[in-house]
């Protein structure tokens, strides 16, 4: 019997040692398991087709190189110093009378109330690329349409030192509109930026493009065939150009700018406009200093594309006329005050339902935009502005 109870005990011990090894084991085993890491490749930055688009563009800027071309090599000649310096006065005072301020405010009371990520909608817009990328940093698209002509740009390196200088000189004078009342005075673009057979916006989109700190992956030019498709052009006279770029390096942003006549007549010629712009999808729409235009019987066609699968428009007086707009589709939010168009354009412009809105509407409930925006900001200083969202 002793015999028997010792080797039960001496049983039992080995089989609680085995136990023990294998459960000792099993942990360790999940222990590795649980440290094993997956490595994660990092993105890769988008790569320019060309440099020479971002060395152009910190050129015509006034923003120093980044690495040794022929346009570092004019960074020690006093024309580029001059201009260096004008461009810098000429940035802060945008940056410190307007556009540091629509930051603030737009992403407290214009980003909050839509849908910021749709493709963005600029008819009348000019060169204006700078206050739609304030307003909407975050669209995808940036689709501006004007009557302002646009060329490609001379061959800077065979013009002369004098040529040059002129040159960087009317570019500074065409941002003088821009940069002081915020829009720009299409008589005032009709003669600068000439030089030879090369004039128009282009460069005042390089501008804003680095000042603005993004990089240009691509420029192309385009037109738009029978389909409303934008192609490439090789054709002299083009009528637009397409700018792929990016601001943080890894996410692709597009630019097009079309020169098209938005008059009705020249809209219902050519039927392939709006089924370019049916092509956006949902969109937002940006208006401002349009000249009334939309006011007219005459831009009915506009209008149609304005209104046409949009998610919301923000506009001053200038833009659509309040009664073309569908309340039943649309809320409705005001800024400021409404006064009556400034003197150059008629008393057919007044709108007395929008003034009316305005004058019932309480004035907690149309809060003063705090930065000077469209044609009252040198006139009157009284401005207001209209935010139509859909209810969709």
């Amino acid at each position: 019997m002793k015999f028997y109870f010792y080797s039960s005990v001496k049983a039992l011990a080995f089989f609680l040692v085995i136990i023990t090894f294998y459960s000792c084991n099993q942990g360790e085993q999940k222990v590795e398991k649980v440290e094993e890491v997956v490595a994660v490749e990092a993105p890769k930055p988008l790569p320019s087709v060309s440099e020479e688009f971002n060395r152009t563009a910190l050129f015509l800027a006034g923003v120093t190189q980044t690495d040794s071309n022929y346009y570092s090599q004019l960074e020690s000649k006093e024309f580029w110093k001059a201009h260096v310096v004008e461009m810098n006065a000429i940035w802060k005072k945008a940056e410190d009378s307007r556009l540091n301020v629509i930051s603030s405010w737009r992403d407290k009371s214009l980003t909050p109330a839509i849908n910021d990520s749709l493709p963005l909608y600029y008819p009348f817009s000019g060169a204006d690329f700078l206050h739609a990328w304030y307003f909407y940093p975050n669209a995808p698209q940036y689709h501006l349409v004007a009557l302002e002509n646009v060329t490609m740009l001379p061959d800077f390196p065979k013009m002369t030192e004098a040529q040059l200088t002129d040159y960087l000189a009317s570019l500074r004078n065409s941002l003088r509109d821009v940069i002081g009342k915020s829009y720009f005075i299409t008589m005032h673009m009709q003669t600068d930026l000439k030089s030879g057979d090369y004039s128009g916006i282009l460069p005042l989109y390089y501008v804003f493009l680095s000042r603005t700190g993004h990089r240009i992956l691509n420029l192309e030019t385009i037109s738009m065939d029978s389909t409303g498709t934008h192609q490439v052009s090789t054709d002299k006279k083009f009528t637009g150009v397409r700018i792929k770029m990016t601001k943080d390096g890894f996410t692709e942003k597009s630019l097009t700018y079309m020169r098209f006549d938005l008059g009705d007549d020249n809209l219902k010629a050519n039927q392939q406009y709006q089924k370019w712009v049916a092509s956006l999808g949902e969109k937002n729409v940006f208006l401002k200093a349009a000249s009334y235009l939309l006011h007219y019987n005459s831009f009915e066609e506009a209008r149609k594309t304005i209104f046409s699968n949009t998610s919301s428009i923000f506009q001053d007086d200038s833009g659509l006329a309040y009664r073309y707009v569908d309340t039943t589709k649309f809320n409705v939010n005001l800024f400021g005050e409404y006064t009556r168009p400034i003197k150059d354009f008629g008393d057919y412009t007044i709108q007395k339902d929008l003034a009316e809105l305005y004058e019932k509407t309480p004035a907690e409930k149309r809060p003063q935009i705090p930065f000077p925006l469209g044609y009252h900001v040198v006139a009157d200083k009284i401005q207001n502005h209209q935010l139509f969202v859909s209810k969709k």
